[in-house]
């Protein structure tokens, strides 16, 4: 995909020094453009665009199945984390991960007619067995095997995912509130509670192109540190920008952030710019005591993709290296990104102990329903 923009710096270029007023100015600006409409700017041909969806050209099918897990992990697998992928998946599976519900195999569809309290629990008198529904009729007694046996080759842990999606806005149906999974069934409850995997599994994610196989991959747990995740923004096969992706003011990072910054730039250079796209995005995480960088994903250079605190007409149009943004202190990430950052969570009016509380007592219960 090309822009016709001026060459960029790329990876030989000075780190750019961070300071937070700069982030903070950013960050404002960012605000600014989530709640009310922001200046025009001009596209690669001179015309005003006040829609940012109209920097983009179309994505193309080998742009996406470039970032298929599958496609880039063969190539990665050094500089990531160690992973199974499963495919093809049994009809029955995807049939089953896609039923209304969420369930597990073995147990009895439960309905729930009362209301989920926001502080405290219900006494159970409102739950019931369904009808209509009875014992889960999908057999999907091999993939559970097959499950069990590859998170074991993965140490006895595993977040699990598929060709583009984890399912992150499924947290809420974790006890611990992880995508850790020790057991066949542990996935199941995360998979089956994720709008992104059901998208994912009815090729919702991009309507406009071919179907793709689905894939089940379940990657090495690793206790990481929010704060250490970062996405690094490619246009032109030129490194353009680096966010901080928890929306978290860390004191620790802003007097790291020229170490961090370079060894980005490193990682760029070495390994990542071999991505096959020419424009993609893509996160790593930055491990601390080991001195090392990961790569957790690939995404294509696309709208429907998190800028996080970077505008898009931004990162399309700049002529130069942003360098790396952090979040600066003494900002409300709730007040800047509530809209933002609100999609797939629970109400922002809920304490999230209380939401927690709620929905782990429904889990609990229906989880003491199976045989």
């Amino acid at each position: 995909m090309s822009n016709n923009s001026p060459d960029l710096q790329g990876a030989d270029s000075p780190p750019a020094m961070y300071t937070e007023e700069d982030a903070r100015t950013a960050i404002s600006a960012l605000a600014l453009t989530n709640n009310q409409d922001a200046e025009a700017v001009t596209d690669s041909q001179g015309e005003a665009v006040d829609d940012d969806t109209l920097l983009f050209a179309p994505l193309t099918q080998s742009e996406v199945d470039n970032c298929a897990f599958s496609s880039w992990y063969p190539n990665f697998s050094r500089v990531t984390f160690k992973s199974e992928i499963i495919r093809p998946l049994d009809a029955e599976f995807v049939k089953y991960l896609l039923s209304d519900g969420v369930f597990v195999p073995g147990q009895k569809r439960m309905e729930y007619h009362g209301e989920l309290e926001e502080f405290g629990s219900s006494n159970g008198s409102d739950w019931s067995d369904s009808d209509d529904g009875g014992d889960v009729v999908e057999d999907i007694s091999s993939t559970t095997a097959e499950i069990s046996r590859r998170i074991e080759l993965l140490g006895g842990s595993a977040f699990p995912r598929t060709t583009w999606s984890a399912p992150t806005d499924a947290d809420w149906a974790s006890t611990t509130s992880t995508l850790e999974c020790k057991t066949p069934q542990d996935v199941y409850w995360l998979l089956k509670a994720s709008t992104k995997i059901a998208k994912d599994l009815l090729n919702e994610r991009y309507p406009a192109l071919a179907s793709v196989e689905p894939e089940l991959v379940l990657r090495k747990w690793a206790n990481l540190h929010p704060s250490m995740v970062f996405r690094c923004f490619v246009r032109n096969n030129s490194l353009i920008g680096i966010s901080q992706v928890d929306v978290q003011f860390h004191k620790f990072l802003s007097e790291m952030s020229a170490d961090i910054e370079q060894k980005l730039q490193k990682f760029f250079a070495a390994h990542a710019s071999k991505f096959p796209s020419e424009s993609y995005c893509y996160d790593v995480y930055v491990a601390r005591t080991v001195d090392r960088v990961l790569v957790m994903d690939f995404e294509p250079w696309s709208y429907s993709v998190d800028s996080c605190l970077f505008e898009w007409r931004e990162l399309c149009t700049t002529a130069q290296f942003l360098g790396l943004r952090l979040f600066p202190e003494g900002v409300n990430p709730l007040g800047h990104f509530s809209a933002k950052y609100s999609s797939s969570r629970f109400p922002i009016e809920m304490t999230a102990d209380a939401y927690h509380a709620s929905v782990a007592t429904m889990i609990e219960r229906m989880k003491s329903e199976q045989p």
